[in-house]
C-alpha cells in the first residue's frame, strides 16, 4: 500500500546532471559544480564548513574541491571536499538535496541546502540559476 501511495505521489530522485551548474543564496553565496567532479565557490559562509574557531566566526570563505553525489541516510547529497580555501583551512560537508513540491520534497524544482541549527529546523538554501 505504502509503495502505491509512494509512486502515485511522483516521487522522483535527483540526479547528478540535476547538481551540475551553478547555485546560489540570495546573500552571495554560490557554488558552481562541474560534471567532472570538480566545483568552486565564493562568499560561503565558514559557519556551512564547520569552521567554528574565533578567527573565523562570521566570515565568508572562497574556493575549491570536488565533489560527490550519493545518497546518504535518506538525503540525498552533493558532498563537497574543499582542497583550497583561502582560510588557511580546508573542510567537508554535505549539501542536501530536496525538491520544492511534494509531501515529502521529493519532485523538482531541486535546491541544496544546510541545515542552519539542528536538523528539521532553518535551512541556508542554494537554489540553481
Amino acid at each position: 500500500m505504502l509503495c502505491f501511495l509512494l509512486q502515485a505521489c511522483g516521487d522522483k530522485e535527483p540526479t547528478k546532471d540535476d547538481v551540475v551548474g551553478t547555485w546560489k543564496n540570495p546573500d552571495g553565496a554560490e557554488f558552481v559544480f562541474n560534471k567532472d567532479g570538480t566545483f568552486r565557490a565564493q562568499q560561503i559562509p565558514t559557519g556551512l564548513g564547520y569552521m567554528a574557531s574565533d578567527s573565523l566566526q562570521n566570515r565568508k570563505f572562497d574556493g575549491s574541491g570536488k565533489w560527490e553525489f550519493k545518497k546518504e541516510n535518506s538525503y540525498w547529497e552533493a558532498y563537497v571536499d574543499f582542497e583550497k580555501a583561502n582560510v588557511n583551512k580546508t573542510c567537508t560537508f554535505p549539501l542536501l538535496i530536496a525538491g520544492e513540491n511534494g509531501v515529502l520534497e521529493t519532485k523538482p524544482p531541486w535546491y541544496l541546502f544546510v541545515w542552519k541549527g539542528e536538523e528539521g529546523g532553518e535551512r541556508y538554501k542554494f537554489s540553481k540559476q
